[in-house]
């Protein structure tokens, strides 16, 4: 089978060339296209051609290269992913139960993704050394060994599940050392998947289940999306969810998340409604910046699948909260910002409400 060339991602004529040195410096091969040998301070467009196969090798390279500007560099050709991070608890299973009907609906390739504790670089320092455990390494064994046995039971799990599919899924395992909110965003700015889909815990579990606080920080930090999927929501197949309620401030970047949202739903024929908490004192001027989404909304969407609606309350979080209790709403999504009315959702206190206490999967896109 002939092997499929692919372009990694366009770059200026001198970035080009040093990313090209340092690729082939780790033995993969690739080429360049659009150069301009003559005037190449004036090429722009030149594009790294690789193999296919060494896509996965040559992305950690690109990322280390120049991992401020990655966030703004085109990667073509990259083949849809999905990132499941599992703790092997009852939550995140029913997360990979989602994962990976989510994944054969969007025909993408589902990682499924652990890491275990390091008690070596976790230990905290002491007078220019560290304090470790007299039986550090039979632990680090001992936590490896468990799992890998947690890994080897999910896929199991999930193998099962596969092969019910019409269409199986592309499954890889990965088990890394580490803190595992760090490594999981690590990961997925080399790995780049649409969605990162984490399941998430109650507010009552014991404290030693810490998945709910990871998602809480992958959020934060990821630069793609996450979907936290709570422990108490009742999962009975893609095809009962029906109605997503995207929280829009009326931003730039809520333009953006549209357009991501739509890709990810397309599949799955659901009913978006852009809603707007507004209070009596802005209703007014909300009216008008309504008006304007729906006017994108009619260019760029099928209307018969996306609607908008203001929802009149003077709390951001009580408004939405009965706005998804009364419409019926099974998903519900906004963009996490920093300075403006939505980002009041991600903080401390609404952010445990939202991810510990709602039975709505929770989909955040960053900024």
């Amino acid at each position: 089978m002939e092997e499929k060339i692919i372009t990694l991602v366009v770059l200026s004529f001198e970035r080009a060339h040093i990313l090209k040195s340092m690729l082939e410096a780790e033995e993969i091969e690739c080429f360049l296209e659009n150069t301009n040998l003559i005037q190449g301070a004036v090429s722009t467009g030149v594009k790294v051609r690789i193999s296919e196969a060494s896509l996965e090798k040559a992305l950690p390279i690109l990322e280390g290269m120049m991992p401020e500007e990655m966030e703004e560099v085109e990667v073509k050709d990259i083949p849809p992913r999905i990132l499941l991070p599992v703790d092997f608890s009852d939550y995140s299973r029913k997360a990979a139960e989602f994962a990976l009907d989510w994944a054969q609906e969007l025909n993408a390739e589902l990682t499924v993704f652990h890491t275990y504790f390091n008690p070596i670089i976790s230990a905290m320092p002491f007078s220019d050394t560290f304090a470790y455990e007299v039986n550090t390494e039979e632990m680090v064994m001992e936590l490896e060994e468990k799992a890998r046995e947690g890994m080897e039971e999910m896929k199991t799990y999930l193998n099962q599940r596969n092969e019910q599919l019409s269409k199986p899924v592309a499954l890889k395992m990965e088990l890394v050392r580490g803190i595992a909110e760090d490594e999981i965003v690590k990961y997925s700015r080399a790995y780049r998947p649409l969605v990162i889909i984490m399941g998430t815990r109650g507010a009552d579990r014991k404290a030693a289940d810490l998945i709910g606080s990871v998602t809480a920080e992958v959020m934060e930090n990821a630069k793609v999306p996450v979907l936290a999927i709570p422990e108490n929501f009742e999962y009975t197949g893609l095809g009962a969810l029906k109605n997503i309620l995207y929280a829009t401030d009326f931003q730039e970047a809520d333009f953006k998340s549209l357009q991501k949202l739509e890709k990810l739903i397309r599949p799955l024929d659901m009913m978006v409604t852009c809603g707007h908490v507004s209070s009596k004192e802005h209703s007014q001027w909300d009216e008008v910046r309504m008006t304007g989404l729906k006017e994108h909304i009619k260019a760029n969407y099928d209307e018969k699948l996306v609607k908008c609606d203001l929802i009149e309350h003077e709390d951001l979080f009580v408004g939405l909260e009965g706005y998804v209790r009364d419409n019926q709403i099974d998903m519900l999504s906004f963009t996490r910002r920093r300075r403006n009315l939505i980002s009041r959702i991600i903080n401390p206190n609404l952010a445990k409400k939202m991810l510990f206490h709602s039975t709505t999967p929770l989909l955040v896109f960053n900024d």
